[in-house]
């Protein structure tokens, strides 16, 4: 009884803190969401590992720590987002800011939050404009606030059950946006995709700010130590043209 009513001021401590936390002129919808006219953007596209505690941090494009901007992947987002009118700027005011955050780990050893639900970029990755309302990749399947995915509604109730029970093991639960989290059989590398596409251009409702936001997530990759970014490259280069071709 006592573990059941720690767990329920958990969970309601987390969503007052998140209630406190969410931005009240934030507008979050998916990218398929709205009439849009094609203009110019700038483009920001950074790759993530997992450290050693299962939390996102950035990575090369080998796998390393040095950073991002991956030039082939650059190029599949500037293709795909040409083909529908978009031109990219490398610097200076555009009508559209474009993020697309790839990682490629074995989310069974991701650190996952408060209720094993949650899979999140790193703030000081991300910098400004960081919100918990966009920056993650579980839950997944275009979910905005005040919503919960299939990927948060299995995993709580996997954990509630494992808290009953007096187990914490991580069971691997049924992902939305593709294959089970953390894989099947041997096979543990997965990439997960985000994209956002915010309007630069003053809004008419005042302060508010909209952001507009994709995700997707691979089938299992191949079973490589430490999962870096080439385990998953091909299935990261599908998805995220899959994501912009079927959403803008």
């Amino acid at each position: 009884m006592q573990r059941k009513l720690l767990l329920a001021a958990l969970v309601a401590l987390a969503v007052l803190g998140g209630c406190a936390q969410r931005d009240p002129n934030l507008l979050v919808r998916a990218l398929s969401e709205g009439g849009r006219t094609a203009g110019d953007y700038t483009l920001s596209l950074k790759t993530y590992e997992l450290d050693a505690e299962g939390r996102a941090k950035l990575a090369g494009p080998a796998g390393s720590s040095v950073g991002s901007e991956d030039a082939s992947l650059r190029g599949f987002i500037t293709r795909t987002l040409s083909a529908k009118g978009y031109t990219l700027k490398a610097s200076g005011p555009a009508r559209y800011a474009v993020e697309a955050h790839l990682l490629c780990a074995d989310t069974r050893k991701a650190s996952l939050g408060l209720l094993h639900e949650e899979l999140r970029l790193p703030e000081a990755a991300v910098g400004a404009g960081y919100s918990k309302d966009i920056h993650y990749w579980l839950p997944d399947a275009g979910v905005g606030p005040g919503q919960a995915g299939k990927d948060a509604l299995d995993l709580r109730d996997a954990t509630q059950r494992r808290f009953s029970s007096g187990t914490f093991d991580r069971a691997s639960q049924a992902n939305y946006g593709g294959a089970p989290l953390g894989g099947k059989d041997n096979t543990h590398c997965q990439g997960r995709v985000l994209v956002t596409l915010t309007p630069l251009t003053p809004s008419e409702s005042g302060p508010q700010r909209v952001v507009f936001v994709g995700r997707g997530a691979t089938d299992d990759c191949p079973d490589v130590p430490e999962c870096p970014l080439g385990t998953c490259r091909t299935a990261l280069e599908r998805v995220l043209v899959d994501v912009l071709e079927n959403a803008l």
